[in-house]
């Protein structure tokens, strides 16, 4: 019996020491805090620690974020009521290939318009779009200013169209005085464009570049800007440049303008000179000249909406009515072609003594 106690004593004893050996081999882990602090590699900076929150320190970039800028509630205004004088001008060359698209507005009731003279240098043809939808034939260039790079066209009109007042009085584009860059609203559904305070001028505010805060984007060539009363103090010439010509150089060119006088295109084609002795008759006047349409067939095709621009010969007879209307050149769609066709037919001139031809170039924009 004695030795049956000694030995479960003994064994006791055995199991205590093991335990407390094991133990000792094995120390209780590090808390996670310690453990996600990185042990630095030798010779390494020590990482400075963590900034509280709120602390100047704890912004990922010392760089200040610009202020957007933000235009008084009156512009916007401002804007809508300048949109229906604003209008997408589309150009083209001598056989009636597209050249570009730009901006333009009516400066005056009878239809003249200015944007930017390298926009219009190399065209031959040109029509102007208002957001109402209606199409108008520009004659051509009347008159345009190559320092200052802006121009006035003359563009068809029976009834009017509403048209930008320029600004009178230098005080208008004074130094910390506001002006935004309004575009077509067939372009660019957001209006203004670019807006900001007056930050420079040259001495002469009616002849001399100014700018403006902010940036005006590449594509707003031939945009007027606007001031708070809705007069124009400059228009924008070169794409992406910082850089307004001052409305003043628009009043240069309609001083030397004559009442009646039609415009011109630099890259028409030239007709052949008439014998002196040979009258010219006076071509009878357009009375009623619809444009046409965009087609809902169009904006239904699987692709997208479809757009295109071409030229058109339409045929009067003595009466005044169309004969008929050739494609000169196809818009390259047959759905906007028969659009084209059936408006044309439906002008009406003036009764005339002979038939008479007239080319029309259209252009198609959802």
């Amino acid at each position: 019996m004695r030795q049956s106690t000694l030995a479960l004593i003994c064994g006791l004893i055995l199991f205590v020491v093991l335990a407390y050996s094991w133990c000792g081999r094995n120390p209780p882990q590090q808390t996670s805090v310690l453990q996600a602090t990185p042990t630095p590699a030798p010779g390494a900076a020590p990482r400075a620690s963590a900034a509280p929150a709120g602390s100047a320190s704890a912004s990922p970039s010392l760089t200040p974020t610009p202020t957007p800028l933000v235009l008084p509630p009156e512009f916007q205004k401002v804007a809508q009521k300048a949109q229906p004088a604003i209008v997408e001008l589309t150009l083209f060359d001598a056989k009636g290939q597209l050249l570009r698209s730009g901006t333009a507005f009516f400066i005056s009731r009878d239809g003249l318009l200015a944007t930017s003279a390298n926009m219009v240098a190399d065209a031959a043809y040109g029509v102007a779009k208002s957001p109402d939808g209606k199409i108008r034939n520009v004659n051509g260039v009347i008159g345009s200013t190559k320092e200052a790079g802006t121009a006035i066209l003359r563009a068809e009109t029976k009834t009017g169209v509403p048209f930008l007042p320029l600004e009178k009085t230098s005080e208008s584009i004074a130094v910390n005085a506001w002006g935004v860059v309004i575009g077509s609203a067939l372009q660019h559904k957001e209006q203004p464009m670019a807006g900001g305070m007056i930050k420079s001028r040259g001495a002469d505010p009616k002849k001399d570049a100014f700018q403006i805060e902010g940036s005006i984007p590449s594509d707003a060539v031939g945009a007027p800007v606007v001031d708070a009363n809705g007069e124009v103090v400059g228009l924008v010439t070169i794409g992406g440049k910082n850089e307004i010509q001052p409305s003043g150089q628009l009043e240069v060119i309609l001083a030397q303008i004559k009442p009646g006088m039609n415009g011109r295109w630099a890259a028409a084609p030239v007709e052949s000179p008439t014998p002196t002795a040979t009258p010219r008759l006076a071509r009878p006047r357009i009375l009623s000249n619809p444009g046409p349409r965009y087609p809902y067939e169009a904006r239904s095709i699987r692709s997208g909406p479809t757009t295109g621009s071409g030229r058109f010969r339409v045929t009067f007879g003595t009466n005044g009515l169309v004969k008929s209307v050739q494609v000169v050149t196809s818009t390259g769609q047959p759905i906007l072609d028969r659009a084209a066709i059936q408006a044309l037919q439906t002008w009406k001139a003036e009764p005339g003594t002979q038939e008479w031809t007239v080319l029309v170039p259209i252009s198609f924009q959802p």
